[in-house]
C-alpha cells in the first residue's frame, strides 16, 4: 500500500512499522510478547507486573503516556487479543489501567478440534460464530480471535467458513 502511494507520487508516504509479536507454544506452557518488552531508557515509561507463582503466571505491561505499548504474558494468554488491540489502536487506558492484568475473564472453552492455538479457538467455536451471523472472514476472525495471532491458521478458518456456508446453501436448496 505504501509503495503504491509512493510510486504514484505521494513522496510523503512512509512505512510506519509493524506491531511486533512473538508467540512460543510449548505443551502446557505459553509465552507471548507484543510490542515493547522492556522499558527504553528515559522517563515516562512504566512497568506493571503481575506474578502468580502458584499458577505459574507472569504478566508484564509497559505503559507510556497512558497507552499500552508492550506486554509479556507467560503461562496465561487470555489477554493477548485485548492487549494487541489496545497497542495497535493506541487506546488511552484511563480507568482501564487499573484492570490491565486483572481481567478475571474466563477464557471461552475450546470446542471441537483446536484450530487456533494462539487464541485457543476450536472448530466448533468458529461454527457457533458463523451460525450467529459472522459470515465474513475478517468479521469471524475478530469475533473468535482465530487467525489474529501468528496467522498460520487463517487458511483453516477460511476453509471452515466456506464449508459451513456451502453446506448451509445446499441445505436451503433441498
Amino acid at each position: 500500500h505504501i509503495v503504491a502511494r509512493y510510486l504514484s507520487g505521494d513522496i510523503a508516504a512512509f512505512y510506519q512499522g509493524s506491531l511486533l509479536m512473538n508467540i512460543i507454544k510449548i505443551h502446557g506452557f505459553d509465552l507471548c510478547s507484543i510490542g515493547l518488552t522492556e522499558c527504553p531508557e528515559g522517563s515516562g515509561y512504566e512497568e506493571i507486573v503481575f506474578i502468580d507463582k502458584a499458577k505459574r503466571y507472569y504478566k508484564k505491561c509497559i505503559v507510556y503516556q497512558d497507552k499500552l505499548v508492550g506486554a509479556i504474558l507467560i503461562g496465561d494468554k487470555n489477554e493477548f487479543l485485548e492487549f494487541k488491540e489496545l497497542i495497535a489502536n493506541k487506546t488511552e487506558l484511563s480507568d482501564k489501567r487499573l484492570q490491565l492484568l486483572r481481567s478475571g475473564k474466563k477464557a471461552e472453552p475450546v470446542l471441537g478440534k483446536l484450530v487456533c492455538s494462539c487464541n485457543n479457538v476450536g472448530a466448533e467455536n468458529i461454527c457457533q460464530k458463523i451460525k450467529s451471523g459472522c459470515t465474513g472472514l475478517k468479521e469471524l476472525s475478530a469475533a473468535t480471535g482465530a487467525g489474529t495471532g501468528c496467522g498460520s491458521c487463517r487458511p483453516e478458518v477460511k476453509r471452515i467458513l466456506e464449508e459451513y456456508l456451502e453446506a448451509n446453501l445446499l441445505e436451503k436448496a433441498v
